[in-house]
C-alpha cells in the first residue's frame, strides 16, 4: 500500500512539474518513452508515459514498457525509494532486490528527471 501511494505521489509531483518547472518541461520535451516501476510479482506498480512534453500514468504492474525498475517486494521498494539515496538503490541492486529490465539508459534518464524535480 505504501509503495503504491509513493508511486502515485511521484506521478503527481512530476505532473505538476510539467506545468510549473520549465527545466523539467524542456527535459521531457522531445521524448517518447514508457517507464514502469513495479514489484517482481507484478501486483503493484505504475507506468509513466512520456510523450513529447506530456506525462500520463497508469496504475498497475502489467504493462509493456521501454524500461522497468523491478523491485523484489513493495516494502523494499518503499524503503529505498523514500530514502532518495542512490547508495541505497545500488545496495538493493547488489543484494538482488532491484533489477532493471530494458535499457538502463532510459532508467537513468527517468531518475535524472526525478532529481531535477526534487531539487
Amino acid at each position: 500500500m505504501k509503495f503504491s501511494l509513493l508511486l502515485f505521489i511521484l506521478f503527481h509531483k512530476l505532473k505538476r512539474a510539467v506545468k510549473t518547472n520549465g527545466a523539467y518541461r524542456s527535459y521531457i520535451g522531445t521524448v517518447q518513452l514508457r517507464i514502469l516501476i513495479r514489484t517482481a510479482d507484478g501486483k503493484r506498480g505504475r507506468l509513466f508515459v512520456f510523450d513529447r512534453g506530456s506525462l500520463t500514468s497508469k496504475r498497475g504492474g502489467g504493462f509493456d514498457a521501454d524500461a522497468a525498475l523491478v523491485w523484489a517486494d513493495a516494502a523494499t521498494a518503499f524503503k529505498v525509494m523514500a530514502s532518495g539515496s542512490d547508495e541505497e538503490s545500488f545496495l538493493a541492486a547488489a543484494r538482488g532486490k532491484l533489477k532493471v529490465e530494458g535499457m538502463a539508459y532510459y532508467i537513468q534518464w527517468f531518475t535524472d528527471g526525478v532529481k531535477l524535480v526534487m531539487k
